[in-house]
């Protein structure tokens, strides 16, 4: 008797418990339920929210926010990709609309990196990112025959035969002449500007790399209509059309005012203006 009395005690409250675990499981997923399609996720210590999205969701094939600015948050490490190339995100500012990016080979959240090589060029398409805040352009060159007296070398990748080196691109003098070094590879890339001076890029730049650099994100063209009429925008990519998603929750195509049609292969159809019928 007791032993049911105690089974039907814990059915009773999980019962109660029930609604409201459930709705903090919901409220850790998204905090704006004008737009409950629009998910915001934590991934570290970074709130993934519009216009970004979590790129390993649940629902791939949909999602709420601008294309290319899905976040990979598998393993708990927020990072976003530019084509093949990774960055680590340590930030992100919704209020100025910027981010802090590091190349994720440099990164901090790669482990035993005592000596970091940067591999290729900041290039992030036709995405819309800025470089913006107190950031410096670096020139690497690897394995060349010397340094020139405006560089400083990076002893932890030169031996006697070949230098590499770095410097700040404000310094090179212009239509400098690098061929005469024979380096094998050269990478420019963009960091917080955190040097002392021009001499102390010789220690400091790992630490530099590490910190990598902020940029400013704006507007998507496509999105222009759906954001205008108060909604946010994302793509199907089944069918690689535009959504809007709606305040309330409506998915429309192109923007979030005026008369829709149904859409096969979409959620939701909204209509903000009533189909009259024609008359029979």
């Amino acid at each position: 008797m007791s032993c049911l009395l105690h089974s039907l005690s814990l059915s009773l409250l999980l019962l109660i418990l029930f609604p409201f675990l459930f709705f903090i499981s919901m409220a850790a997923q998204s905090n704006d339920t004008r737009y409950p399609s629009c998910f915001s996720y934590n991934c570290a210590n970074i709130t993934i929210s519009y216009p970004f999205w979590r790129l390993d969701s649940e629902t791939p094939t949909q999602f709420c926010g601008y294309e290319g600015f899905g976040i990979n948050c598998s393993n708990n490490v927020p990072i976003v990709y530019f084509g093949s190339d990774s960055y680590y995100i340590p930030n992100i500012n919704y209020e100025s609309k910027s981010i802090v990016l590091v190349d994720y080979d440099v990164s901090p959240v790669v482990p035993d990196v005592v000596c970091p090589r940067v591999r290729h060029n900041i290039d992030w398409g036709d995405l819309p990112f800025n470089f913006w805040g107190q950031n410096v352009n670096l020139s690497f060159h690897f394995n060349c025959t010397g340094v020139p007296d405006f560089a400083r070398e990076i002893a932890c990748l030169s031996n006697p035969t070949n230098k590499s080196c770095v410097n700040s691109l404000n310094f090179e003098p212009e239509n400098f002449n690098w061929t005469v070094y024979s380096c094998d590879d050269a990478v420019v890339t963009t960091v917080l500007d955190v040097f002392s001076s021009a001499m102390a890029l010789e220690t400091e730049f790992s630490r530099a790399l590490r910190q990598g650099f902020e940029a400013k994100w704006g507007r998507t063209e496509d999105c222009e209509k759906c954001e205008e009429s108060g909604g946010r925008c994302g793509h199907n990519n089944s069918t690689t059309e535009l959504m809007c998603f709606c305040s309330g929750g409506a998915i429309t195509m192109g923007h979030c005012k005026g008369t829709f049609v149904e859409t096969p292969g979409f959620m939701l159809n909204y209509t903000s203006t009533p189909i009259k019928k024609a008359s029979t």
